[in-house]
């Protein structure tokens, strides 16, 4: 089976090192905002065109003027950097003119009421300017150029690229025989990392659907507090607890030291000082630490999922539907949980179990969330009045009592079977949940 993977060390570049690739981080930025000028361009002049007479720039041509316009500038490049540029800002049109978009570009132009609604609109999918002042940078290399060479600490290794010789903390061992398909080198507040894409073959035993263990089958509920598996147990993600810093009194009186300050230097048309460049870091390093631990905990807990279980179910959730504006009689109801739904990072969970059972040769499905958590997964009755302060789901038809979050995990891998086809009794299951949770 061919696997592409992502695999990301962090580099200790000097101070001349960090320097040259800060500067290809700007040229990267810069050629990707060349491109995006000149289609513009053709753009406003094209859009009113019959689709014949549309003409637009080929890659050759973006990369000529491209390096016209750096060396005017007298700024030194790297032709690999600007070229990847382009070839990522092109395919960021190609999304921008997909059916998809398009689509999603009418129905917001539709909706809109007032002339910045609009406007909005319009911009939806287009890929903006990049700014090279923000505290993430990146630039890409192709696959050419770079070696990976042994140092004299068993802990790191020396990769080696456009000449020099970068510090990396060699933390995970790279298959054997591999393909690289890209470099990405990035920086976030002032740490550097490589990130290398790679396609490598690995041998996996395909499982059967006709053959699957009713015991290694679970459907997952999630939600801010846990997560809820269908054979009665509860992992806690503590999310709330990982990002309580991010809302603390401390982070918000900085966060207001900064509005002031951005607003101070608008109103005066001067530049932002040194100080605010410092506050900024603090609140970067808060931010960077919360994501970091929760990535860590998700990875622990789909990977100990991965092994335990051959079909995973869990909710195809949309956090756009369900951070929408309640109504105003429950206005009190959803207060605040706009905000943890955000921070819980639902969609991040879910795409760390699909890639893992794929590469592992296992079952992954997505089910409809509708009525997963109100339906009772003995009887299919739906109780309409089940608040979000219910954590006992009661059924009024047959009197089932469990956990509400076991009894969606229970209906979502029903779900899930349902979908495959297959005729697994669900009794075990249901048993087992009921005598943990009663």
């Amino acid at each position: 089976m061919q696997i592409t993977k992502g695999f990301k060390y962090r580099i200790y570049p000097n101070v001349e090192q960090a320097k040259a690739l800060d500067h290809q981080c700007f040229i990267y930025n810069q050629a990707f905002n060349i491109c995006l000028n000149l289609w513009k361009k053709d753009y406003e002049a094209n859009k009113d065109l019959p689709k014949e007479q549309k003409k637009y720039l080929k890659a050759v041509e973006y990369d000529r003027l491209v390096k016209l316009a750096l060396k005017q500038r007298e700024l030194p490049f790297k032709s690999v950097t600007t070229q990847q540029a382009r070839v990522n800002f092109l395919q960021a049109i190609k999304r921008a003119l997909s059916k998809e978009i398009l689509a999603e570009r009418k129905r917001a132009i539709q909706k809109a009421s007032t002339p910045k609604q609009k406007a909005k609109a319009l911009n939806i999918g287009f890929p903006n300017f990049k700014n090279s002042k923000l505290a993430k940078q990146s630039f890409n290399w192709n696959n050419q150029g770079y070696q990976i060479l042994e140092s004299n600490n068993k802990h790191f290794k020396i990769f080696k690229l456009m000449n020099m010789p970068l510090k990396m903390r060699y933390h995970r061992d790279l298959p054997k025989e591999y393909k690289l398909n890209q470099i990405t080198i990035s920086k976030s507040n002032d740490k550097y990392y490589i990130s290398l894409s790679i396609t490598y073959k690995q041998e996996v035993k395909q499982l059967d659907k006709q053959n699957l263990d009713s015991n290694k089958c679970v459907g997952i509920d999630l939600n801010i507090n846990d997560i809820a598996l269908s054979n009665g147990e509860l992992i806690k993600t503590l999310s709330k607890k990982i990002n309580a810093k991010k809302y603390d009194t401390t982070f918000k009186r900085l966060q207001r030291k900064q509005s002031r300050r951005i607003l101070k230097a608008k109103e005066c048309k001067s530049k932002l000082g040194s100080n605010f460049k410092k506050t900024q870091k603090q609140l970067n390093k808060i931010y960077e630490r919360s994501s970091n631990i929760k990535r860590d905990s998700y990875h622990k807990i789909t990977t100990k999922l991965t092994k335990e279980f051959d079909l995973i179910v869990v909710e195809a959730l949309k956090n756009k539907n369900m951070t929408k504006r309640a109504k105003l009689k429950n206005v009190k109801a959803k207060s605040g949980l706009n905000k943890w739904i955000l921070n819980t990072s639902f969609y991040q969970f879910t795409q760390m179990l699909e890639y893992k059972q794929k590469h592992n040769g296992k079952f992954f499905v997505k089910v409809n969330p509708q009525y997963t958590s109100k339906a009772c997964n003995v009887c299919g009755n739906i109780k309409d009045n089940l608040t979000l302060q219910d954590r006992v789901y009661t059924c009024e038809e047959c009197q089932t009592t469990i956990h509400r979050d076991i009894n969606a995990s229970l209906n979502i891998l029903e779900r899930g079977l349902k979908s495959f086809g297959l005729g697994i009794s669900l009794l075990d299951y249901k048993t087992s949940a009921l005598q943990l949770q009663v």
